[in-house]
């Protein structure tokens, strides 16, 4: 009887993976399995053209070729969906008629037959010209761009590939997007386990909301002895369960005498006494004017003196309200009331305007004061000793 050729190619397969393996030089039996892999990767990539051509995976009952391939193969939704994106714009097409067509990305689709490129290639290209940027060019920039990027992924790495393309569309989009007030648009995917753990997954277009986002994470997430030994990904997690938790806890309270961690916006005097049309963050993202009247509307303002060597010189106060750690010193020092005799409290002491003593100019008096006008309850002026 014959053996199916299929198993044939395996026991042949195994048996070279064998001989790899036996190799007394383990640099060049990994150089060997790395073009291996990579040409393993074409043939799964043709293969999965040649099914989602044919429908096979429709026929048996499969709403999409990525659902198929996750549960005949065991592949999480990522690996699935990246070989479906590289056999869609590297693999090989036909018409109805069983004409042949040029692949999606025929640049880089010689450079991933020949094995020079990788699937991570194929997939960080695929998004680059499936970009905004890539649509409001013309079809000659891009056929342009995707030639110089194929040939790119021969010698460069996939980050490198990307940043390069970032570079190209930018200088191909020269006006950009029409202004668009309205925020990105945001994601944030969750799903739980059967352990009762769970994963998240999301996408941030709105800059602004993003900045928040990391900057309250990277306020808790600090080296530390108790975290000592975990990798960044780990103190990212436990930062935002942290920030989840106190949100639950006081998401009642409001901001009253509290701080959040703030986004930085730098602009110049000028540009903002002339209403600016735009302004950056400190983590790179760019506000559109709306966005930046929403920030301004609940802004600190701190003005830095430069000399002329754009070094500051003189750094100013956002504002002369009292600090969380004074008030939790005058809450101390009165146990919760107004006056120094205990009393049941009306209020948390938080929420109540706190006291100091400030010295006033020399013919003046030493004063009891609030951060609000002179005479109100409480206001007390004390004779110089």
């Amino acid at each position: 009887m014959t053996e199916n050729p299929l198993a044939q190619a395996a026991s042949l397969i195994e048996q070279a993976f064998t001989a790899i393996s036996d190799n007394p030089d383990p640099l060049a039996a990994l150089l060997v399995l790395e073009g291996v892999s990579r040409q393993v990767d074409r043939a799964k990539v043709a293969a999965i053209a040649a099914v989602e051509r044919d429908d096979v995976l429709a026929e048996k009952g499969y709403r999409t070729t990525v659902a198929g391939l996750k549960d005949l193969l065991g592949w999480d939704h990522d690996t699935a969906r990246r070989h479906v994106t590289v056999a869609e714009h590297v693999g090989p097409r036909t018409t109805l008629d069983g004409a042949p067509l040029e692949p999606v990305l025929p640049a880089t689709a010689a450079a991933f037959a020949d094995g020079a490129a990788t699937m991570r290639h194929v997939d960080t290209i695929a998004a680059l010209m499936n970009s905004r940027p890539a649509a409001r060019i013309s079809l000659a920039d891009r056929i342009a761009i995707e030639a110089s990027l194929g040939e790119a992924a021969r010698t460069l790495t996939p980050r490198e590939v990307c940043l390069m393309g970032l570079e190209l569309l930018a200088a191909a989009d020269v006006d950009g997007p029409e202004p668009d007030e309205r925020p990105g648009r945001n994601e944030l995917q969750m799903g739980a386990n059967a352990d009762g753990s769970g994963w998240l997954r999301g996408q941030f277009e709105d800059p602004l909301a993003f900045a928040a986002i990391r900057t309250a994470i990277e306020a808790r997430t600090r080296p530390t002895p108790e975290n000592r030994g975990t990798t960044a990904a780990e103190r990212n997690a436990a930062a935002l369960a942290e920030i989840c938790g106190f949100a639950l806890d006081f998401d009642d309270t409001g901001e009253v005498a509290g701080e959040r961690p703030r986004l930085v916006v730098t602009i110049n005097l000028t540009d903002l006494e002339n209403r600016a049309r735009s302004a950056m963050l400190d983590t790179g993202g760019q506000l559109t004017p709306g966005q930046l009247r929403r920030l301004a509307c609940d802004a600190q303002l701190i003005p830095v003196l430069l000399d002329e060597r754009s070094e500051p010189v003189d750094i100013g106060r956002a504002s002369r309200t009292i600090s969380p750690r004074l008030r939790r010193a005058v809450a101390a020092r009165d146990h919760g009331s107004r006056g120094r005799r205990p009393r049941p409290r009306l209020r948390p002491p938080r929420l109540r305007p706190a006291t100091i003593v400030v010295r006033s100019p020399p013919r003046g008096r030493v004063a009891t004061r609030r951060r609000h006008r002179l005479g109100q309850p409480g206001h007390v002026v004390l004779p110089t000793p």
